[in-house]
């Protein structure tokens, strides 16, 4: 019994059988794949779901809403699957005509990638990335600074990540 079984809506019905309204998608389709032994499948669902929770409009909490989730399960090339969400997301937002919108993709393996590519040597990945996280609250000549400065990373490398 997790933290999350708190905000699950427990009811009985007239017979007294206990029951429950549903709390997320994921379970379900998780659940629906291991029974029926389902090893590649990609799916989308919109539905409504319940929390038991104190809700709050104005930060978005509601008790009632609906959720859609577009899932990918089972083994595919490399990188197939999180390109086809991104292209999700464009084309759901192209669709709704939210205005101009930026997706921002935040993946290990394609960072990594770029580090290679600029020169970083394998072993500083890990602290040019906690760097490199920076960039969303600082600017690049900040961030840059603390590579070269802080972290030691050549300079040529560090323009090239830049640019």
């Amino acid at each position: 019994v997790g933290e999350d079984s708190k905000l699950i809506y427990d009811l009985a019905d007239q017979g007294g059988e206990m029951l429950a309204l549903r709390y997320d998608l994921t379970v379900p389709f998780a659940r629906y794949c291991a029974m029926n032994k389902i090893s590649n499948i990609k799916r989308y669902h919109i539905a409504k779901v319940y929390r038991r929770d104190n809700p709050s409009i104005a930060r978005g909490r509601l008790r009632e809403f609906y959720q859609c989730d577009f899932d990918i399960a089972g083994q595919y090339d490399a990188m197939m699957p999180d390109a086809e969400c991104v292209k999700i997301v464009q084309e759901i937002l192209s669709g709704v005509n939210v205005g101009k919108f930026v997706v921002k993709v935040n993946h290990r393996m394609i960072l990594d990638g770029i580090f290679e590519v600029c020169g970083v040597k394998e072993d500083m990945f890990r602290t040019i990335c906690s760097s490199v996280d920076k960039l969303d609250k600082s600017p690049w000549e900040e961030v840059r600074k603390e590579m070269v400065d802080e972290k030691g990373l050549d300079e040529e490398s560090a323009d090239k990540i830049g640019e």
